[in-house]
């Protein structure tokens, strides 16, 4: 804004009705100065100052101002002619912005309306891309900016950077909120050494004076924070030096320590963001934004216990916050790449690509998934996008939260995942920004449906809120719902006349019961629901359900005893291979503490095993686990019963939570997959870094593993249906899995049941011998992700973990 000059000029403009005060600091004597205020090219406002000093400062006034906000970021034009007393003269020239900057306890507020703050992060190298499509510097920043908003993004966390003033005119003009962490350009942020300790990155007196002045008259500068992950940062005392140089020399915007790790309700803080946990907010852990018991290892400014164990309990302490709370680095949920695509692109714009890309493309290729991956890239792009709808609800939702930096906005092209919505060039890729604005624009419907599986004929009830952050000022909505069955069929419909929008925030708006239809099979169905103002859309939203016909229920001890006209079900191997032998269908049910070993670590190996994974239903988090979704074979699933798409869904999230899923990359033959599951194809951090195991980028036996939950292949003189799903719901009647139990037992007596692939028995039982002899030892990222019993990896669990992988000793002494 202010050009380079030994003349510091600043504006404050955050009082709303015009008052404003100009300051200026020169290295010689000023006799006057004539300020000119520019609101357009017919109006401006002129005033004159006489100085007779080195320093001043002066109130001026514009009338009625137009203020600078998110949807309309009006910038005044200001030009000061200084005249010194050698008689040199000097013009200063920028822009500012009318605009106010707080909070409220529970929101920032611009203007004095609440934000929820949706932001995504750049900065530090692992969230960062070059300037890939050739642009001007501030085109590239103003492709991302805009590119950004487009999908409901209104605030930019620069990670461990301070950027530079040509990022900052973009985000003066765009309307995107900045926040910095201070650190000097050449101090690279490296994630290893800063993790477990913090120390030395603070910056100092001379370089916070600089950043104040240099950016002051920018509007679009929201926070100033210190650093990223400070440990004990209520314990530095240099951290409350900084925050007092920054209140005096700039009050008009907010301060933070650090993001993530701060003890709770730190004195001087004006917001605290906190990491929120690495759960999936769905099921078991889908209060995971409605209570901050993940902090409670972080502590409590004061030094008053969060914890006291008490006879034979444990109390815990309910944290509250007296500033906004912004969720840490959320939703950095990973999937496949399109990296023809991205070759090409390069291709076209004369860039050097990554070194990945081409060894993405040789181990699709050598693993035999070229035919098969495009259909692979869009069910992990598919399963990604669910969650990031769920997660994104969830967060709108909570009484706890006043926004989120996410994970980030773009792909990074230096390091080989995918956790962008766009790709590396800015450019859309799998997602459109018409269907994520529905959960990520100023306003959000959510409801409560609970895991969105349902029987047939059930009565459910749910809530229905609504997120309001819009700059606008309507006061009543009508509420409009439809549940949508098979080819548009309206199952269900209603409408509530003049719901109350006239709040901000979030807030309930009315609660749905209904009857779920009966079905003849099980049934995928779609609930829409919309706000209408005066004829217009004012929000909308939908979800799938899955509608179940459950008619015939089984307990789990009876499904694995089943046995009926050659068709049998049991999760033994000696039966397995004595019923194959003579000729029949089985289907083998495997759940095996062998695959679970990490959580058990001494144990006798079994005598036959599979080659499997802990599968959790939740994705892949930056590196923390292996489910990119999956594909499905929907046409004989939904012939027997089971409603399915195309694409691994939320269907699948009972029977495929603490399930067995079956690696086949070594597997002796090809098999039929019915529900196939696939693998992320990144590493992960901590294999390739030099200071811990020192492996290749790229594993092929960690790597896009060929997964699958259920599948069929001849074997011996029968047919083998191999189930690694949890089938443990059939005692406690779940829905989804009657229906697969069902769906084994249809398809099994079904001539559909017929494995083009066969293995013999011997070859079959050497295998499974083999296998036998040690688990799957997932990486120590996996490992945190399929124990899924802690919100963060705590000391003993590097410890442990790592001591695991260092030592093949599977069995107790």
């Amino acid at each position: 804004m202010i050009t380079e000059t030994r003349t510091v000029v600043k504006i404050k403009s955050n009082d709303l009705s015009g008052n404003a005060v100009l300051s200026l600091r020169a290295e010689k004597t000023v006799e006057n100065v004539i300020l000119t205020v520019k609101e357009s090219s017919e109006k401006e406002f002129k005033f004159v100052y006489s100085v007779k000093g080195k320093s001043a400062e002066y109130g001026f006034c514009v009338d009625k101002p137009i203020l600078w906000t998110l949807t309309s970021p009006f910038l005044y034009g200001f030009n000061l002619d200084i005249l010194f007393g050698d008689g040199q003269r000097e013009n200063v020239s920028g822009r500012f912005g009318f605009r106010n900057i707080s909070e409220n306890g529970k929101e920032i507020l611009l203007n004095g309306k609440p934000l929820f703050i949706r932001g995504f992060i750049r900065g530090a190298a692992a969230h960062e891309h070059s300037d890939n499509c050739g642009l001007s510097e501030k085109e590239f920043y103003r492709k991302n900016v805009r590119a950004a908003k487009k999908y409901g993004f209104n605030f930019v966390r620069f990670h461990s950077v301070v950027p530079d003033d040509t990022f900052f005119d973009v985000a003066d003009e765009e309307g995107m909120l900045v926040h910095i962490e201070m650190r000097l350009p050449d101090d690279i942020y490296e994630n290893l050494r800063e993790m477990p300790e913090s120390g030395g990155i603070f910056v100092s007196d001379e370089y916070v004076a600089y950043i104040t002045e240099k950016f002051y008259n920018h509007p679009s500068l929201c926070v100033y924070c210190i650093g990223n992950e400070i440990k004990d940062a209520g314990a530095v005392g240099r951290i409350r030096e900084i925050h007092d140089l920054i209140e005096s020399a700039d009050d008009t915007r907010l301060f933070l320590d650090t993001c993530a790790w701060g003890e709770n309700n730190r004195p001087y803080v004006d917001l605290d963001v906190q990491h929120m946990s690495y759960y999936f907010p769905f099921n078991a852990h889908a209060d995971m934004f409605e209570n901050a018991d993940n902090l409670l290892v972080v502590g409590s400014n004061g030094n008053r216990p969060l914890k006291s164990e008490g006879e034979n309990s444990v109390i815990t302490r309910d944290l509250f916050f007296k500033v906004p709370l912004i969720a840490h680095e959320v939703c950095h949920y990973t999937a496949l790449r399109d990296y023809a695509a991205l070759d090409e692109k390069f291709k076209k714009y004369g860039k050097e690509k990554p070194w990945w890309i081409d060894e993405e493309i040789k181990m699709i290729r050598d693993k035999g998934y070229e035919k098969i991956y495009p259909e692979m890239y869009r069910a992990s792009k598919y399963f990604q996008f669910e969650c990031w709808k769920t997660a994104f609800e969830a967060m709108r939702k909570s009484r706890l939260l006043g926004g989120f930096h996410f994970l980030q906005f773009a792909d990074t092209d230096l390091y080989e995942n995918s956790n962008g919505i766009v790709d590396c060039f800015d450019d859309e890729n799998a997602v459109s920004p018409k269907d994520f604005i529905r959960f990520n624009g100023d306003r959000v419907i959510t409801t409560d449906l609970s895991g969105r599986i349902f029987a047939a004929e059930s009565e459910i009830s749910f809530r229905v809120d609504l997120s309001d952050c819009g700059e606008g000022d309507e006061q009543f909505a009508d509420v409009i719902y439809f549940l949508e069955g098979k080819g548009g069929k309206v199952y269900a419909r209603g409408t509530l006349k003049n719901a109350d929008v006239s709040r901000k925030g979030v807030y309930g708006l009315c609660k749905i019961r209904l009857r779920l239809p009966p079905v003849v099979s099980s049934e995928e169905a779609i609930l829409k629901i919309r706000l209408e103002n005066d004829g217009k859309v004012y929000a909308e939203n939908s979800w799938k359900i899955w509608i179940y016909d459950v008619k015939e229920k089984t307990s789990y001890s009876q499904f694995l005893e089943y046995a009926d006209g050659g068709v049998y079900v049991t999760d033994d191997f000696e039966k397995t291979f004595s019923l194959l032998e003579n000729g029949n269908k089985v289907c083998i049910v495997y759940r095996s503490d062998f695959t679970r070993h990490v959580a058990h670590k001494k144990m006798q190996n079994p005598e036959y095993a599979f080659k499997a994974s802990w599968n959790r239903f939740k994705p892949v988090i930056w590196d923390r686990g292996t489910n990119y979704g999956g594909l499905c074979d929907e046409k004989i699933l939904n012939k027997y019963g089971f409603a399915s798409g195309r694409y691994y869904d939320f269907n699948m999230s009972v029977l495929s939570e603490d399930c067995d899923k079956i690696n086949l990359d070594d597997f002796p033959v090809k098999v039929n997959s019915i529900i196939s599951g696939t693998d992320k194809s990144t590493r992960d951090r901590f294999d390739a870094y030099k200071d811990c195991f020192n492996l290749p980028d790229l594993l092929y036996d960690r790597t896009l593993r060929n997964f699958s939950y259920l599948f069929g292949v001849g074997a011996g003189k029968g047919k083998l249906l191999v189930c690694g799903l949890n089938m443990t719901g059939l005692d406690r009647g779940e829905p989804s899995t009657l229906c697969m139990a069902n769906f084994i037992i249809g398809y099994m007596k079904s001539e559909d049941f017929n494995p083009e692939h066969r293995i013999e028995l011997d070859e079959l039982k050497n295998y499974l011998k083999i296998c036998a002899e040690k688990p799957i030892k997932e990486s120590i990222m996996t490992q945190f992700w399929t124990l899924d019993d802690a919100p963060v990896e705590s000391k003993t669990f590097w410890k442990e973990s790592r001591e695991y992988l260092e030592t093949d000793k599977t069995q107790s002494d």
